[in-house]
């Protein structure tokens, strides 16, 4: 089966509404997270929790980007929540389905930067992210326990996952 490209997007609440919410903590303008002030530092924080439940925290060491998308997770039961260790990271997605793999025709891909965290639906399907300018690690959130999280093929075929160099600071 054949491989097709899929470029990268900066991730905003507008092109990832289908698949979570984004916070960026870094604008000062987000009005889904608190600002407050001291002297010499600024803060903000999210104003619900980010993941519902009682979630963990987990961090995925990740090879760069561009990658061959051939496999794919989802979870049913918890949300989850990426965001940077420091350096931008891609992620790619599909469409929860009820299907029981996801194909690649579906799959889009977001640019993460650091300050920004996006929070994926229950049962998004989504790939381990990668580094946007090589190998870096990453944060997770989700309530862990739930059970099996299997990986799938992704169905007809794989999808290249590419990062066009020029649009991630």
């Amino acid at each position: 089966m054949s491989t097709d490209t899929v470029w990268a997007s900066p991730v905003t609440a507008e092109n990832f509404a289908r698949y979570g919410k984004v916070y960026d903590l870094m604008d000062d303008q987000d009005r889904q997270v608190i600002w407050t002030t001291g002297d010499g530092w600024r803060d903000g924080f999210t104003r619900v929790p980010l993941v519902e439940g009682s979630p963990r925290l987990g961090l995925t060491r990740a090879p760069g980007a561009p990658w061959s998308c051939t496999a794919m997770e989802r979870h049913l039961l918890t949300e989850e929540a990426i965001f940077c260790a420091g350096e931008a990271i891609v992620l790619a997605v599909a469409p929860a389905s009820a299907a029981n793999a996801p194909v690649s025709a579906d799959i889009e891909a977001f640019v993460i930067t650091p300050g920004k965290a996006v929070v994926m639906h229950r049962g998004v399907w989504h790939d381990a992210c990668r580094g946007a300018h090589g190998p870096t690690p990453y944060y997770w959130m989700a309530v862990c326990g739930l059970g099996e999280s299997p990986w799938v093929p992704v169905e007809r075929g794989s999808r290249r996952v590419q990062v066009m160099q020029g649009e991630v600071a």
